[in-house]
C-alpha cells in the first residue's frame, strides 16, 4: 500500500486503544475503567481491517487479508463489502484483491489544523511556483513519516511533482529533516524514536542530532537529493509563533543540462515563502 494512506489509519489505531465506545459516547479507559461491556467488536474489526491493508505495500486476496487478521473469510466478508460501500477499501475488477482507497487521506486534510495550515500555505505556494517555475511541495510529519499535504504544479514543459499522500521516513528525508531540526530536544527525540520504529536506514542519535543542529544554523537545505537522481532539494521550514517547525516546504528542482537557475535565489524564494506563511500561522 502506498505511504500516503499509512500515517492516517495509523490515526484509528491510536484512537482504538485510546479509547472505548458506548452508543453515541465516546470514554476514555479511565472513565470506563477498562470495561470490556463498553468495547464495540464490528468497529474492532473494520479497524482491524484498515491497518492491516495499511501495512501492506500492495493488495491482497480476501484469503490473505482473513490469515493477517486471525479470522475466516466469512467472518470478515460482509465487513469489508460495507467498507468498499462507503468508499475506505477498493476492490479490483479483474482480481478481486483488496486495497486502501485516498478517502482516509482526504479525511485527515479536513481536519482543522490541516485547513488551517493548507489555506494559510497554499496561496503563497502558487506565488512561489509562479516565481521559480518548479512545485513547491508542504509537508508534515506524523509518527516518523513524511506526508506531502500540498503541491502546486507549474506550466514549465518539465517539473517533478510527488503526489499527495507520499511520504518516507523523515530522517531520511530533506523535508523531515528540516522540519525536525526546528524542534526542541525532547521533541526531536520521540521524533527520531518514531523514525527508527519503521526500520530503514540505522542512524545513531549523536549523528543524527549533529545533521540536524548544522540544518538548523543554515536555516534550510540545499543539496542533491538522496532519493532521485538529477533532482535538487531545496527546503525549507515554516514556523509556529514559538519558532517549532509545523511543516517544511520542498522545492525538487529538476537539474537540466541547459540549466541557468541560480539554486541560490529559488532558496532564497522558498525562505522568503516560508517566513510568509509562518507569520500568518
Amino acid at each position: 500500500m502506498a505511504p500516503h494512506i499509512v500515517s492516517y489509519v495509523k490515526r484509528i489505531s491510536y484512537m482504538k486503544r485510546l479509547l472505548r465506545i458506548k452508543g453515541d459516547v465516546i470514554m476514555s479507559e479511565e472513565t470506563t475503567g477498562g470495561d470490556k461491556s463498553y468495547s464495540a467488536p464490528a468497529l474492532e474489526k473494520g479497524l482491524d481491517i484498515l491497518e492491516s491493508l495499511a501495512e501492506k505495500e500492495s493488495a491482497v486476496s480476501l484469503r490473505e487479508l482473513a490469515e493477517r487478521l486471525g479470522k475466516s473469510k466469512n467472518e470478515i466478508f460482509r465487513m469489508i463489502h460495507v467498507l468498499i460501500a462507503r468508499g475506505y477499501v477498493q476492490r479490483d475488477s479483474d482480481t478481486d484483491e483488496l486495497t486502501l482507497s485516498p478517502k482516509l487521506f482526504g479525511l485527515g486534510l479536513r481536519t482543522p489544523q490541516s485547513r488551517t495550515l493548507l489555506e494559510i500555505a497554499l496561496p503563497e505556494m502558487r506565488l512561489l511556483a509562479e516565481e521559480v517555475n518548479q512545485a513547491p511541495h508542504l509537508v508534515v510529519i506524523y509518527k516518523g513519516r513524511t506526508v506531502i499535504v500540498g503541491s502546486i504544479p507549474t506550466t514549465s514543459d518539465v517539473t517533478f511533482n510527488l503526489h499527495l499522500g507520499y511520504g518516507r521516513i523523515a530522517s531520511e528525508a530533506a523535508s523531515g529533516r528540516v522540519i525536525m531540526a526546528f524542534q526542541p530536544q525532547e521533541k526531536r527525540a520521540l521524533m527520531l524514536r518514531d523514525c527508527k520504529s519503521h526500520g530503514g536506514k540505522p542512524f545513531d542519535d549523536r549523528s543524527i542530532n549533529a545533521i540536524l543542529d548544522d540544518i538548523r544554523q543554515q536555516g534550510h537545505i540545499l543539496g542533491k537529493s538522496t532519493d532521485f537522481l538529477g533532482i535538487t532539494d531545496i527546503c525549507g521550514p515554516i514556523l509556529n509563533p514559538e519558532g517549532d517547525a509545523v511543516a517544511s516546504i520542498i522545492v525538487p528542482h529538476v537539474d537540466r543540462v541547459s540549466d541557468t537557475d541560480d539554486l541560490s535565489q529559488v532558496l532564497k524564494a522558498v525562505k522568503q515563502a516560508c517566513e510568509r506563511i509562518s507569520q500568518k500561522l
